[in-house]
């Protein structure tokens, strides 16, 4: 077996080979306790319901366009690209607790932890996310055989007691199971920022801080964000620089890994008016989803000049890309993509 040479603690390293995710098949599932409690907590079920489905072709062949035009550049840039496997996309899952059908294959961030040379898959609490990271066995398979680790967490019961019955204001889960999701989580080379939101508990945290052992740190915050993922509120540009969504980060909360860092403040984002009625899976706090290629150079979302302005103050320079639907199918730049290998 041919030792690893690379791996992935941060986001600004070098970037050398990444997954990006498709729209093939992304839908609204039939609404359950899982996913209205950590997905869609502000609408009513009867409201979710009526839409439950595929979304128009139309908006699935406009986002996989915009995905293969930022695998192009990714190419371009010298970085290897892979792309997901849908082969079970239509499956119906029956579990002992619970059935459903697979949620997309969009955001391979959200559920694979790269962890140095550990591919970490993540205990999802939603039910139509259980067997998702199917799509990139076999990448996972190539970089095992390179020599990468490869570990999987509990697969979770996600009987409805995990789930509170009032989450006004406060995260949806209890602390039954482990549960959480990768992108609840910022790497800082040996430190890893987690949120305790709608996606992930403190038990995710435990296990994650055991699973990694003595060589990193998990850092557990409450007080940032209750709603889902990190990385539309803190995201490091590079050692010793991170950009803050101001609306959710403050001086009196930000992460103690932070405080001696500069600051970039992000104070609103540009969004676009929705042409349909569908429920939105993102705010337009997606606009800070980008993703890193080296430390002077990101893909940052084309509608975001005042994010274009402050990072180029910052010697950063973008790359303007859209998703036209990343608030719709819940995805950004980041969260589409999953970084392998970084220099």
């Amino acid at each position: 077996m041919e030792g690893c040479r690379m791996s992935c603690n941060n986001d600004w390293g070098e970037l050398k080979e990444i997954i990006v995710g498709v729209a093939d098949f992304a839908n609204i599932p039939v609404p359950n306790i899982s996913f209205l409690k950590c997905q869609f907590p502000e609408y009513e079920e009867s409201y979710v319901k009526q839409f439950t489905g595929y979304f128009p072709q139309q908006i699935i062949d406009e986002q996989n366009e915009d995905l293969n035009n930022l695998s192009k550049t990714l190419e371009n840039l010298g970085v290897t690209v892979y792309r997901p496997n849908t082969k079970f996309a239509e499956k119906e899952t029956i579990s002992p607790t619970w059935r459903g059908k697979n949620w997309h294959y969009h955001c391979p961030r959200d559920l694979t932890l790269i962890i140095g040379n550990n591919i970490i898959e993540t205990p999802s609490p939603i039910w139509n996310r259980q067997f998702e990271t199917w799509a990139y066995r076999d990448i996972f398979f190539k970089l095992f055989n390179e020599g990468y680790n490869w570990i999987k967490s509990p697969i979770p019961l996600l009987e409805e007691d995990n789930y509170k019955e009032d989450i006004t204001g406060v995260p949806s889960l209890n602390n039954k199971e482990i549960l959480f999701e990768a992108a609840n989580c910022v790497r800082v080379n040996n430190d890893i920022l987690y949120q305790v939101s709608n996606t992930g508990n403190s038990l995710g945290a435990t296990w994650l801080q055991r699973v990694l052992g003595d060589k990193y740190k998990v850092h557990e915050s409450k007080n940032l964000y209750s709603y889902a993922h990190l990385d539309s509120t803190i995201i490091p540009i590079r050692e010793g620089l991170v950009l803050y969504n101001a609306s959710r980060v403050t001086e009196e909360n930000e992460p103690e890994i932070f405080k001696s860092w500069d600051k970039i403040w992000i104070d609103a984002c540009e969004t676009t008016d929705p042409a349909h009625n569908l429920p939105w899976g993102a705010s337009e706090w997606i606009g800070l989803n980008m993703l890193s290629i080296n430390e002077n150079l990101a893909i940052v979302d084309k509608k975001q000049t005042e994010v274009h302005k402050k990072l180029n103050e910052n010697n950063v320079e973008v790359i303007p890309l859209e998703l036209r639907h990343d608030r719709l199918i819940s995805g950004g730049f980041h969260c589409v993509t999953l970084d392998l290998k970084r220099n």
